[in-house]
């Protein structure tokens, strides 16, 4: 995991399209995070896990989108217990398989249970192999087979 000592104003960028149609197969991701302002609602947050007992936020934000040069690469951001993040990912559209090749975070402290709980969120995020987008839900599988799957809720 790299970090990244920009400000959390510039971390706020992130122009991806998208459009959801009823199919989920045919779902193209898209970004709700105002450029202006970095801690506007996400489209997505965070619901919990399905095997963890850690506990998940609605402050916790997440947006997902194809990148507009190259559809097989998937970013997302967001923000989790105390920093903002991006990570992006391989993405192979039929099969819905992911893989990580860099995720970002600020800096920021946090108290110790936070910042634990992050590390295990990021942990997950950086061994995610499955992306599922469902009309109202997205879920991230962690591993092959899967261990954890991280489930996030449209607002």
């Amino acid at each position: 995991m790299m970090s990244c000592e920009k400000e959390a104003e510039d971390m706020s960028g992130n122009d991806l399209p998208g459009s959801l149609t009823t199919n989920p197969n045919t779902y193209t991701p898209t970004s709700s995070k105002d450029s202006l302002n970095p801690r506007a609602q996400t489209a997505y947050y965070f619901s919990g896990y399905q095997i963890s007992k850690t506990v998940a936020s609605e402050k916790m934000g997440m947006d997902v989108g194809k990148a507009p040069d190259n559809l097989a690469q998937l970013y997302v951001s967001g923000y989790s217990f105390v920093n903002l993040f991006g990570a992006t990912y391989t993405y192979d559209e039929k099969t819905g398989n992911i893989k990580n090749t860099e995720l970002i975070t600020t800096e920021m402290a946090g108290v110790d249970e936070a910042n634990k709980a992050e590390a295990e969120y990021y942990k997950n995020l950086q061994e995610a192999t499955k992306i599922i987008f469902e009309e109202k839900q997205i879920k991230i599988q962690v591993g092959n087979p899967t261990k954890e799957v991280l489930i996030f809720k449209k607002r």
